[in-house]
């Protein structure tokens, strides 16, 4: 199930996040470290009411932020369409939730959620060396369209977009668990 986080899910969004650095560190990639993501990012987007949860069996196994808040490093990136987007950040799996489909569905989850609000465009941005994501990111059928510096590390973040469609099995009127608010 997702649902919109509450303050008690913090602790347990840290804690994945947590559990996300070092897996991140043998991959390579320093994409997330102990200046970002924090607590107070998390705490920003549930005031915003834009900080979602995934939860199985009563537990929180992953989070997702979806708004159009963007970075001010998007101005320089050619981007597919000028319009309104939406974009997601801050996705994490619990590390004993892989392999489940989580991330799968909580980027369908971001996807309907605009779709629901309107705007048929996300983009998303990535670390050049997040393999995993960036092949993830092409298998929900994103397009790659341009490098970025970001945050301060040492290699580009590489952003993708895509044109989202409604067809028959998911209309935005369909969509459950989704506040229209």
């Amino acid at each position: 199930m997702i649902r919109k986080a509450e303050l008690r899910d913090i602790q347990e969004i840290i804690e994945i996040v947590l559990g996300t650095i070092p897996i991140m560190r043998e991959e390579g990639s320093d994409q997330w470290d102990d200046t970002y993501p924090l607590r107070k990012d998390f705490e920003r987007d549930l005031q915003n009411g834009s900080l979602f949860v995934f939860e199985h069996n009563q537990e929180v196994v992953g989070s997702i932020t979806v708004d159009q808040i963007q970075p001010k490093e998007y101005e320089t990136i050619t981007w597919t369409r000028n319009e309104p987007a939406y974009v997601f950040h801050r996705l994490a799996v619990k590390l004993g939730a892989r392999k489940l489909g989580v991330a799968n569905q909580l980027i369908d989850f971001a996807e309907k959620y605009a779709l629901l609000k309107g705007v048929k465009y996300m983009r998303i941005d990535t670390y050049s060396v997040n393999q995993k994501a960036q092949q993830l990111f092409l298998k929900k059928g994103y397009k790659k369209i341009g490098a970025m510096e970001f945050h301060g590390k040492a290699f580009p973040f590489y952003c993708f977009d895509k044109e989202l469609s409604v067809n028959d099995r998911q209309k935005p009127a369909d969509l459950q668990g989704i506040e229209r608010n």
